[in-house]
């Protein structure tokens, strides 16, 4: 006989069914991944495909948004790529246009002082004679006119030169600025690439990792829907033998035409383990019988006498045992083990006398 209160008092299968239930609707998917074994262990899923098929689909058009905005970036470092080389290649001509006029410079300068050296050097004879070696007025200051050209001419070309060298530096001044913008904005695009290349590659371990979980997610909703139904056939298939020596349907749906009916029940399960039966370890009924799945039911004996057979859902069980928290209109059926207890969980059906 089983402990009286052990189980049910401290926390029976229906209980821990109804905590499953809350569980699942709390979105968490629990599996079953013993059958018909002496043991049985709960695998839990959380949370379930369609929300983890949800969130992978989400993950995927943010990879797919990310790659769309790293092109565009890549585009742009492209065109920046293209900038920097014309801005280095014009700092390049404008350096040479530099040292061309600078060339230049020098050796105007160098002509001047040769003239101006030789000016001094021939005194103002030379000077004077070109002058008195003109034959009119007219001629004369033409004469004069040229010499004070030269002198102009010299001056003009400098400053003519200064101006150019000073326009071509401030142009290598300008290209110099632009071509550190444009460093820096190629540094700050090619940060964010980074950036955005790390978050691509992170979301896409994800969505492989979403992709595992979905595989494993299927596999164990497949597992847990192939094992409830194994477990509910192997807890309703009755079994021909006992020491009670009731009879079964020997597999065979029992109908209940012309049966009479006891009312609803709210049917349970239980197995021999200790959470469900504490010490008493399953190892005999209240009747004296050995507790048999298929064939072994616990009820109220105020309802249904001990030795009563019933039918539940077109099986025949017999009435071998009780429990102190089996009041009423409840049947407790026996299963092997606790994974099946769990499986099984908890219904309501009809249920008639068998004889």
């Amino acid at each position: 006989m089983r402990a009286q209160g052990t189980r049910r008092e401290k926390g029976n299968v229906y209980m821990m069914s109804t905590k499953f239930k809350r569980m699942l609707r709390a979105g968490v998917v629990a599996g079953c991944v013993a059958a018909m074994g002496c043991t049985g262990t709960l695998v839990y899923a959380e949370p379930s495909t369609e929300e983890l098929e949800e969130q992978k689909g989400a993950l995927e058009n943010e990879v797919s948004s990310l790659n769309e905005e790293l092109n565009s970036l890549s585009s742009d470092i492209e065109q920046l790529s293209t900038k920097m080389e014309e801005t280095a290649a014009a700092m390049e001509e404008t350096q040479k246009q530099m040292d061309e006029a600078q060339k230049k410079g020098e050796e105007q300068y160098e002509a001047m002082k040769l003239r101006i050296k030789y000016m001094y050097e021939a005194g103002d004879t030379t000077f004077l004679e070109l002058l008195c070696s003109a034959e009119d007025m007219a001629d004369f200051l033409n004469k004069t006119d040229f010499v004070q050209n030269v002198s102009e001419y010299d001056r003009d070309m400098l400053q003519e030169l200064e101006d150019t060298q000073n326009e071509i530096k401030k142009q290598g001044d300008a290209l110099r600025e632009q071509q550190t913008s444009l460093a820096d904005m190629e540094e700050e695009l090619n940060t964010k690439q980074a950036e955005l290349q790390q978050q691509i590659s992170d979301k896409s371990d994800q969505i492989s990792e979403y992709s595992s979980q979905i595989e494993k997610a299927k596999e164990a909703e497949a597992l847990l829907a192939q094992q409830r139904a194994a477990a509910q056939a192997a807890a309703q298939q009755p079994s021909g033998s006992g020491s009670s020596g009731s009879s079964s349907s020997g597999g065979g749906s029992i109908s209940t035409d012309g049966k009479q009916s006891l009312g609803r029940f709210r049917i349970t399960h239980y197995c021999p383990c200790f959470y469900c039966t504490g010490s008493w370890g399953g190892s005999s009924t209240a009747s004296g019988t050995v507790p048999t799945a298929g064939r072994t039911i616990a009820v109220d004996p105020s309802v249904i006498p001990l030795g009563s057979q019933v039918i539940i859902n077109g099986h025949v069980y017999t009435a071998e045992d009780t429990g102190g928290a089996i009041n009423g209109n409840v049947i407790d059926i026996f299963v092997n083990d606790h994974a099946t207890a769990l499986a099984c969980g908890v219904y309501y059906a009809e249920v008639y006398w068998a004889n």
